[in-house]
């Protein structure tokens, strides 16, 4: 039987390793590839030292992800010294249930330095970019930037604000334009009293709920406070007054909208307001 090399001890030490993160399984095999004083690096994350600190940092990685796949067959290796460098895909499920990479703003392309002692892995620096499904669509969009030309996909605040300039007549267009195929809409409220509020989908129903909004409200006053950016989440709060038309009385309440923004559609509009004070003062 040949004897295998102290490069290719190394490599089965590094197939070892990924095949272990993909199946989940971190047992005394796992911890078994690294020396005692292993420093590790994750981008946003930082530095960790020891087993343990490898054991602090699985524990965050897995809050995040759900399941996480490497295609290891198709590895690039650049071997140099005691170091090894892996280049190739990786492609997870986070924990929300969303999968990626879209292939589209998002690739799963890592990078993994392996430093070893012997057969032990004495360093493991991991460059990739941990925004697994895109949400960090401002700097997307910086980066989709032409030669200074205006950006292909508006950020999440251009987004939100240009809602309420429509809405509120301060910029012509159609609203419903902001928002993608399919939307995850949700306006509590008694719909058989107040028939805009309730959930809805689709491009369709929510130019409908607009239409219906107007025939049966006129806004007596829409004040925001504040609005909170997120990466493709935003927040936004305020005090509203409203004459709801059937009943000819005028409403007030605090509320709060959460939208979530991806490549510069609205995917996702809760609005959340006093809907018990509104039902029982429409009587």
């Amino acid at each position: 039987m040949e004897k295998k090399t102290l490069n290719e001890i190394r490599k089965n030490k590094i197939e070892t390793y990924f095949k272990k993160i993909d199946s989940g399984i971190f047992d005394d095999e796992y911890f078994d590839l690294y020396a005692e004083d292993v420093e590790m690096y994750y981008p946003k994350f930082g530095f960790e030292k020891g087993k343990q600190g490898i054991k602090n940092f699985g524990k965050v990685i897995g809050k995040h992800l759900e399941k996480l796949t490497h295609d290891i067959q198709n590895f690039r290796y650049t071997f140099s010294d005691t170091v090894i460098v892996v280049e190739g895909n990786e492609k997870g499920v986070t924990r929300s249930g969303k999968e990626w990479p879209d292939n589209h703003t998002s690739f799963g392309k890592f990078c993994n330095v392996f430093e070893f002692d012997g057969e032990l892995i004495k360093r493991v620096h991991i460059y990739v970019d941990p925004d697994f499904t895109s949400e960090d669509t401002e700097r997307l969009a910086i980066f989709r930037n032409d030669s200074g030309k205006q950006n292909s996909v508006p950020s999440t605040r251009d987004v939100v604000e240009e809602f309420y300039d429509l809405q509120f007549g301060r910029k012509e267009g159609n609203i419903v334009d902001l928002f993608a195929d399919y939307v995850d809409w949700d306006l509590p409220g008694n719909k058989d009293k107040f028939p805009w509020t309730g959930k809805r989908e689709t491009r369709e129903e929510i130019e409908l709920f607009f239409q219906e909004l107007y025939n049966n409200i006129q806004s007596e006053s829409f004040t925001i406070d504040f609005i909170s950016i997120e990466g493709e989440n935003a927040a936004v709060a305020g005090q509203l007054s409203s004459r709801i038309l059937k009943y000819d009385k005028v409403f007030s309440t605090e509320f709060v909208v959460i939208f979530k923004v991806i490549s510069g559609k609205i995917v996702k509009y809760h609005f959340l307001e006093d809907s018990y004070k509104l039902n029982e003062e429409m009587k």
